[in-house]
Order: structure tokens, then C-alpha cells, then sequence
């Protein structure tokens, strides 16, 4: 089953550029060029990860990381910002956005790669530690019940 990407970007270039280096990686890929059709797009199309550029139309990158976490439907999504080479990285502006990492422009395709897998890897991670922590809570209720004989 292929993951399912965002691009959010009004650099027609790097939307090619992402799709042609995600291809080889078994991605289904949608691009928009602004924040607004990208929030749109995600209540639709639910992706496994999100990148969105920080500074585009309509809504920047940080504004749509800040909707995407706030609405519970969407939260748990990984949002990668992408900067330009001569935007500063406002690191606060980060993380009151949510964003679970940031790339600059331009980039190398293992540097892309690398992050988008590193951020499945503590997903994965994440999500079995709570299959885990559920399963010895449900043990440890079922043993609650449970009376010893003597």
C-alpha cells in the first residue's frame, strides 16, 4: 500500500522536482500551489504526511501546520515546512506551529528521503508502544478480575 503525500508549494519546480524524487518511493502524491487548497485538500485526501512550503499564497506553511494539528481529525499528520535557502527558520514559530521537522530549499533527494522515512520510523515507533501499552492494560485488568484460590 502506497503512503499518501501533500505537497503544498506555489514553486511549480519543486512540485516536480518532489514528485519525481518521491516516485521511486512508492508515494501517491497530490500538489497545490497555496495553503487554502491544501487544507482543503487534506480533509479530503487524509495523507500520511504533509509538505508545505513556508512562504506561500493564501496561507503560509506555519498556518496551515497550526490547522492541521489543532482539528483532531488531521493531527496525528507529519508536517515537514520547507524554507527557502534565504528564509530565516524561525525555530519558535516551529514548534507553536506543530511542524515535525523543516527541510531548506534547495535540498538533496536523500536528505528529503531520509527525513520523510525518519519521521515514519518514530511513527511506527510510536504507534507500537501504544499497542503495547494497551495490551498490558488489558492484561493487567483482566488479571484485576481474577481471583486466587487458596
Amino acid at each position: 500500500m502506497s503512503k499518501k503525500l501533500l505537497l503544498a508549494d506555489d514553486s511549480i519546480t519543486i512540485q516536480k522536482v518532489v514528485e519525481l524524487i518521491l516516485a521511486d518511493e512508492g508515494f501517491e502524491i497530490k500538489s497545490v500551489g497555496d495553503g487554502e487548497h491544501a487544507w482543503a485538500l487534506i480533509k479530503e485526501f487524509m495523507p500520511d504526511i504533509v509538505l508545505a512550503d513556508i512562504e506561500m499564497p493564501k496561507m503560509n506553511g506555519y498556518q496551515l501546520c497550526e490547522k492541521i494539528k489543532e482539528d483532531e481529525n488531521t493531527r496525528d499528520i507529519p508536517v515537514i515546512l520547507l524554507a527557502g535557502a534565504f528564509e530565516p527558520i524561525d525555530e519558535d514559530l516551529l514548534k507553536e506551529a506543530g511542524a515535525d521537522d523543516y527541510i531548506v530549499k534547495p535540498f538533496e533527494s536523500q536528505e528529503l528521503i531520509s527525513k520523510i522515512n525518519a519521521i515514519f520510523a518514530e511513527k511506527e515507533l510510536l504507534e507500537e508502544e501504544e499497542g503495547v501499552a494497551e495490551t498490558l492494560e488489558e492484561e493487567f485488568e483482566v488479571s484485576e478480575g481474577e481471583t486466587v484460590e487458596t
